[in-house]
């Protein structure tokens, strides 16, 4: 379950990430007056088996019912938790072709469900979701090797660029001049790497507490992420911006307490 939006006066328009189709939106006709036959599974945090129907060449499918398999509904008092959910859910829908399904997206949001359920919200999953996601969508940056020139050395002078593909070497750096542009340390491009590596969220968190790498570069690491995924979604995705409200508050808290 991805998201819902008002229809007419009674019904939910409703995108969901399926395991047989994909992504697809469906109308829960009458979902506004009462959800009891949708047994809560009209809501974010929630696996469910959906029965589905479509009118022959009609674009929009038709939800009768919802037998919850799974839920995370508990991390509803998680106020980080749930923008961290929301997130995800909000790429699936910006960086995947809608009724195109691929069992790793899928495996990929429930993955993060159990880590947030597990051990709260953490960075390094994050990263590790939207590197699959990118992947996913045919769009992973270039961390390995220059994505203009293939060059696989990698130091001091280059720049992520996302409209580019990624990283971009010292000697090619002057091509760039997009938006979204920032230089790549090495700690950072470490990070990176290290986070594809690990792949799983849950393995993926262990970069929060690495000391190899300081605030900074998971600072930076972040940046290059969401410049990437703005770049190809062509506009801030609003659980982004309340992500920076969240870290934004939480460092005004820290600066009064102390």
């Amino acid at each position: 379950m991805l998201k819902t939006a008002p229809l007419r006066e009674s019904d939910l328009l409703v995108t969901l990430y399926t395991e047989t189709h994909g992504r697809i939106t469906a109308v829960a006709r009458g979902a506004r007056r009462s959800q009891k036959r949708f047994a809560g599974g009209l809501q974010l945090l929630v696996l469910g088996r959906f029965q589905l129907g479509r009118r022959p060449r009609g674009d929009l499918w038709a939800l009768e019912g919802v037998d919850i398999v799974r839920d995370w509904t508990q991390l509803a008092s998680d106020v980080v938790a749930v923008a961290h959910a929301s997130y995800v859910a909000e790429l699936v829908g910006a960086l995947l072709p809608a009724e195109v399904p691929d069992a790793d997206a899928l495996a990929m949001v429930i993955a993060l469900w159990d880590s947030l359920a597990e051990a709260g919200p953490s960075p390094g999953a994050l990263r590790a979701v939207e590197l699959a996601l990118l992947d996913i969508g045919g769009h992973r940056p270039a961390l390995d090797g220059c994505a203009a020139c293939g060059n696989n050395e990698l130091g001091a002078g280059a720049v992520f660029d996302p409209s580019r593909g990624g990283a971009i070497c010292r000697s090619c750096a002057a091509g760039s001049r997009g938006a979204g542009i920032r230089p790549l340390d090495p700690a950072t491009l470490a990070y990176l790497r290290e986070v594809a590596v690990l792949g799983a969220p849950g393995a993926a968190r262990a970069v929060d507490t690495d000391p190899r790498f300081a605030p900074s570069d998971r600072t930076a690491a972040r940046d290059a992420m969401i410049a990437m995924v703005q770049q190809l979604v062509g506009k801030p995705l609003r659980s982004l911006e309340f992500i920076a409200k969240l870290g934004a508050a939480g460092r005004r808290n820290e600066r009064e307490g102390s």
